[in-house]
């Protein structure tokens, strides 16, 4: 690395130890690795909490939430963590998504540093369509060559590292209220209206793309979830919600309420059972988003994940 700089990372888990454990095994082979690593335990039995004297060849620490803060809240603790201890970037890090490839830090900090208002760099990013509320996948078309893309939204388990000034002068951090589901796209809207990029490195997100045979690919919509799966349809439905009203997109909220009811009618393609069970947990997130924003009752958690 040109310039010296202090990088450490927080990773998120849930009751998956053995996969936990492989991951920070690849963190620390990449060829610029943190100084370390905080587990952010969201299992308030801290089931995770022996890896620290297993791996003790490893920098490791760790931080038990106490309860399950979800995705948000786990993230917005491992920010507070390192921005508070002077680290100059930090990983945001999926107990189940370890960087691709060894050199993805290496590539993605040598970005952040040679860009002065990058405030997030990541392997995958997307962008956001302010007037329609859609992820919009990067061409491919766009990938060719080298260099850098300027995108709106760079996901969880994409080796997202966020620069510490976001959140230490800039104050910006997870909304843990949104406990799962679009936090990491809340996040970088906040980032970009106080003046940071978010940027990709062309070469690499194409590398991803031609490891994943995904090239060309176009994106389905209305495909069946999996049964195990239906109830992110609550939280993707009142989170998008949320974050067009915070952020003022009203048109767009009348636009996606249009987009619901297709998704519902669209589920019952796929058989009575399915399509009820889709239907109840869209408009669960739209009565409870209505409950958040005239302020009849405080967002909580309705069901339980395993991020």
């Amino acid at each position: 690395m040109e310039k010296e700089i202090r990088f450490a990372a927080f990773i998120m888990t849930y009751k998956r130890v053995s996969v936990l454990e492989s991951t920070l095994e690849k963190l620390f082979i990449q060829s610029f690795p943190p100084e370390k690593v905080i587990i952010i335990d969201n299992d308030p039995e801290q089931s995770a909490a022996f890896l620290v004297e297993k791996l003790n060849y490893l920098p490791i620490e760790y931080y038990s939430v106490g309860y399950n803060s979800g995705p948000a809240g786990a993230a917005k603790y491992g920010l507070q963590l390192l921005s508070q201890q002077n680290y100059d970037w930090i990983g945001w890090i999926d107990d189940d998504d370890p960087p691709l490839f060894d050199d993805v830090f290496e590539i993605l900090l040598k970005i952040a540093i040679n860009n002065p208002k990058c405030g997030c760099v990541g392997a995958v990013g997307q962008y956001y369509n302010k007037k329609s509320g859609k992820i919009i996948r990067v061409k491919d078309e766009e990938l060719e060559g080298i260099g850098t893309l300027k995108v709106d939204n760079i996901a969880g388990g994409m080796s997202k590292i966020i620069n510490s000034k976001v959140c230490v002068e800039s104050h910006v951090f997870p909304d843990e209220s949104l406990f799962y589901g679009f936090e990491e796209l809340d996040f970088d809207i906040r980032l970009q209206n106080a003046g940071y990029d978010l940027k990709v490195d062309k070469q690499l997100y194409k590398k991803h793309r031609l490891y994943y045979n995904i090239l060309n690919k176009k994106k389905e919509r209305g495909k069946k979830k999996e049964n195990n799966k239906i109830w992110r349809e609550y939280y993707s439905t009142r989170n998008s919600l949320i974050i067009q009203y915070k952020n003022k997109y009203y048109k767009v909220i009348m636009l996606s309420y249009f987009r619901y009811m297709l998704k519902i009618f669209n589920g019952f393609r796929f058989g009575i059972k399915y399509g009820i069970i889709n239907t109840k947990m869209i408009l669960l997130g739209i009565i409870d988003f209505h409950f958040i924003i005239l302020k009849f009752g405080k967002l909580k958690q309705k069901l339980t994940t395993e991020k």
